[in-house]
């Protein structure tokens, strides 16, 4: 019997390009809650099984600036967080199933950042 996805209340990206490993100023914030969340997004963490998803990809040292993105998950089974320093430089230098399946989740929400 499968056993229930977890009921998704909260989705924010932290996304950008950073000078400073920690100075995050400049990075846009993309955020919804419950019935705001787009289907798209929810079913992009269920196809690529977003509860799998270690919390931790890349190098800052990789390249400046950093490319960062900084992904919180939050459910009725409690907050998981997945963050990629260098996103782009990963999928070339580790191009797993694991690594393309964060790089998807994280971009299912990227996608909805407003064009300047």
């Amino acid at each position: 019997m499968d056993t229930p996805r977890p009921t998704i209340y909260k989705v924010k990206l932290i996304t950008g390009f950073l000078e400073k490993k920690n100075d995050k100023s400049h990075c846009e914030v993309i955020s919804f809650e419950r019935d705001t969340i787009p289907e798209d997004i929810i079913e992009a963490f269920k196809k690529d099984d977003y509860l799998t998803i270690k919390p931790r990809y890349g190098n800052p040292s990789w390249g400046t600036p950093i490319q960062y993105d900084h992904l919180t998950i939050q459910d009725d089974q409690g907050t998981h967080t997945i963050e990629i320093y260098n996103r782009a430089i990963l999928l070339f230098t580790d191009n797993t199933e694991e690594t393309r399946r964060a790089h998807r989740i994280i971009y299912a929400v990227e996608k909805y950042k407003e064009e300047d």
